[in-house]
């Protein structure tokens, strides 16, 4: 029956609540309520399962109720402000900002949280769910603009490099909204991108890029794999006991990475 409540302590930080006195919050409420003894019959209060409720006595935050069940609670000037504790999501859609490179971009992101304080999210801000969600587009416009697009060198946005570094920008950004909406009372548990996309005015240009890029990574991969099998090639026929002189050596090298390397058939040619 009895619940956890905490006084207010204005000289520190608050950042947990505090243990009230829920029969007698306030000497005019405990003398009302003696006068009017039968009002205590509508004292009883229920706070369910993943619920808090923040105590105002007066206008006055006195505490916070923590723990379900059947509350008794003075009647007279007393109001409940209840929350939720429960898991909440919230969907960022279509989000235009820059990257690092100042490319613009479109982006979703997904937000677990939970309110785990009823004082800082029904006294300190007037509305926790709204505030976060206008802080966050805030936030996730200032993380974006810090890791490029997508990068083979380091993390980026996209990620996708099967790593640690695919989790970078999403412990950024649980990190930067929790130092932001941490005053409303809200635990961000969990942060990602959920869609990533080029603006419609560089799309194409950007799609010619990749496309330029994933050619170049490719030529360099055929001709470092091109140069190693002609090597091996030439190491295995002197294993074997072939003479090969410096010009048959280079005319055997030319002729594998010519078929090797080359993005036609290979046409056959006899000296005459």
């Amino acid at each position: 029956m009895a619940g956890s409540y905490q006084d207010v302590d204005t000289e520190s930080e608050m950042d947990e609540d505090t243990q009230a006195n829920l029969c007698c919050p306030h000497p005019l409420s405990a003398a009302l309520s003696i006068i009017g003894f039968p009002c205590w019959l509508t004292s009883i209060r229920t706070i369910e399962q993943n619920e808090q409720a923040a105590v105002m006595t007066w206008g006055q935050y006195r505490g916070s109720i923590v723990e379900p069940g059947l509350q008794i609670i003075n009647p007279c000037g007393v109001e409940l402000r209840k929350i939720s504790t429960a898991r909440q999501t919230l969907d960022i859609q279509n989000l235009k900002c820059t990257d690092a490179r100042g490319s613009p971009i479109f982006v979703s992101g997904n937000v677990v949280y939970r309110i785990y304080s009823a004082k800082k999210a029904k006294v300190d801000v007037k509305d926790a769910t709204k505030y976060l969600h206008e802080q966050s587009p805030m936030v996730l416009r200032r993380v974006c603009a810090k890791f490029p697009y997508e990068s083979s060198s380091g993390p980026s946005l996209r990620g996708g490099r099967g790593s640690m570094e695919d989790h970078v920008v999403g412990n950024e950004l649980r990190k930067e909204l929790q130092t932001v909406v941490h005053d409303a009372g809200i635990e961000v548990i969990k942060c990602d991108l959920t869609d990533l996309s080029y603006a419609p005015e560089i799309a194409a240009a950007m799609l010619q890029k990749q496309q330029a890029e994933a050619m170049i990574e490719a030529r360099e991969l055929v001709v470092q794999s091109a140069v190693d099998i002609s090597s091996a090639a030439i190491r295995r026929m002197r294993e074997k006991g072939h003479q090969l002189t410096p010009q048959g050596e280079e005319r055997i090298i030319g002729n594998l990475l010519t078929v090797i390397c080359g993005d036609r058939g290979v046409q056959t040619t006899l000296p005459v």
